[in-house]
C-alpha cells in the first residue's frame, strides 16, 4: 500500500464507483460506462501514474493472442495474465482499444465470452477482467474492503450530482474541453499564433478607434461563437425532452424498455455538459437500436440524429 492525499484517495474512490458501475451494468451501455472509467484514469496523478508503471515492457499484442479463446492452447476460455501488473496493463489496454473503437468491444465480448446469452457474456466478462482489475488496484492503494458508504463520503466532493447539477454553467465558470480556448485571447492566439493582448496594448497606444473596433469585434465573434455552440449543446437537450414525452406517450412499450430509453435519454442531456459528441453518439446508437419498432418515437428521434449528424459535419 503506497501513501497518497486525500485528494488523490476521493480520485481512486471515484474511478473505483465507476468500475463498479460498469461491472453491475447493462450490455448495451459499457461503451459509455469504459470512457467514463478512463477519464477517472486520466484525471488521478497517482492512477495514471501506477498503470503507466504497470505498462513498462508490456506487450499488449502479444498477450492478447496468447488470452484470446481462438488460440488452440487456452482449452476455449479467455486466458487473462495471471501477474497482477500484467492483469492491469492487459485490461486498461483493452479498455483503451475498445474506447478508440480499434477493437469492436461487442464482438470481443461475443468471441471470448459468449455463453447462452449477451448479458451472461458479460457478466463473465466483468468477472474475468473488471473485478480483478479493480481489486488489483483497490488493494495497491489499500481500499479493498472499504465500505460503500466510507467509499461514497470519499467521493461527495467529486461527483456529480444528476438531478441537481445545472446543464449548463454560467459564462464566468464555463469548463472547456481544451484549456487554450479558455478566452478569446487564447482562442486567438491557438489558431492564428497571434498575441491579441500584445495586439490591444498596440492598438491602445496607437490610439486608433479602428483598431480598438478590430480588437473588439474579434472579441464579439468568440463570443458569439461560444454562445452559439453553447445554444447547440441546449437545443440537445430540448430535444430529448421531447424524445422523452414520446416515450410516455407510447403504449405498446413494456415498463422496462421504458425505463432503458428514458435513462440513455437522462444520459445524453448530461453527456451535453461535457460536450462530447463521441459519448453522445454512443448514446444515440443505442437509444435508436432500442426504439427502432416504434414509429412515433423515431419520428421525434430523427430530429437529434439530424442535429448529431450537423454538428459532427
Amino acid at each position: 500500500m503506497i501513501q497518497v492525499s486525500n485528494e488523490e484517495l476521493s480520485k481512486i474512490a471515484q474511478f473505483i464507483a465507476s468500475c463498479d458501475d460498469m461491472i453491475n451494468g447493462k450490455f448495451i451501455l459499457a461503451d459509455v460506462k469504459i470512457t467514463k472509467v478512463l477519464n477517472m484514469i486520466a484525471g488521478s496523478e497517482e492512477l495514471y501514474r501506477y498503470i503507466s508503471e504497470c505498462m513498462v515492457g508490456f506487450d499488449f499484442v502479444k498477450e492478447y493472442h496468447r488470452a484470446e479463446v481462438k488460440n488452440s492452447l487456452n482449452g476455449g476460455i479467455f486466458a487473462v495474465p495471471q501477474e497482477p501488473n500484467k492483469l492491469v496493463a492487459f485490461v486498461f489496454c483493452v479498455l483503451v482499444e475498445c474506447d478508440a473503437k480499434r477493437l469492436d468491444f461487442y464482438n470481443f465480448i461475443n468471441e471470448n465470452f459468449g455463453r447462452e446469452s449477451k448479458s451472461e457474456a458479460y457478466k463473465n466478462f466483468a468477472n474475468e477482467l473488471l473485478i480483478p482489475f479493480k481489486e488489483i488496484i483497490s488493494s495497491h492503494f489499500g481500499m479493498s474492503g472499504v465500505s460503500s458508504q466510507t467509499m461514497e463520503e470519499m467521493t461527495q466532493v467529486y461527483r456529480e450530482d444528476l438531478q441537481n447539477a445545472p446543464i449548463f454553467e454560467s459564462d464566468s465558470n464555463n469548463t472547456y474541453a481544451d484549456s487554450s480556448f479558455a478566452n478569446g485571447a487564447q482562442y486567438v492566439e491557438s489558431m492564428y499564433g497571434q498575441d491579441i493582448n500584445m495586439q490591444y496594448q498596440d492598438y491602445s497606444q496607437s490610439n486608433s478607434p479602428e483598431a480598438i473596433n478590430s480588437y473588439n469585434n474579434t472579441q464579439q465573434n468568440f463570443e458569439d461563437a461560444q454562445d452559439s455552440k453553447n445554444d447547440e449543446w441546449k437545443e440537445i437537450c430540448d430535444i430529448c425532452q421531447n424524445i422523452e414525452s414520446s416515450v410516455y406517450a407510447e403504449r405498446h412499450l413494456k415498463e422496462y424498455l421504458k425505463e432503458e430509453l428514458l435513462y440513455i435519454l437522462s444520459t445524453i442531456k448530461y453527456a451535453t455538459k461535457y460536450k462530447d459528441l463521441r459519448i453522445i453518439s454512443a448514446l444515440v446508437t443505442s437509444f435508436d437500436e432500442l426504439s427502432k419498432k416504434f414509429r412515433s418515437i423515431q419520428f421525434v428521434f430523427g430530429e437529434l440524429k439530424n442535429k448529431i449528424e450537423r454538428m459532427y459535419n
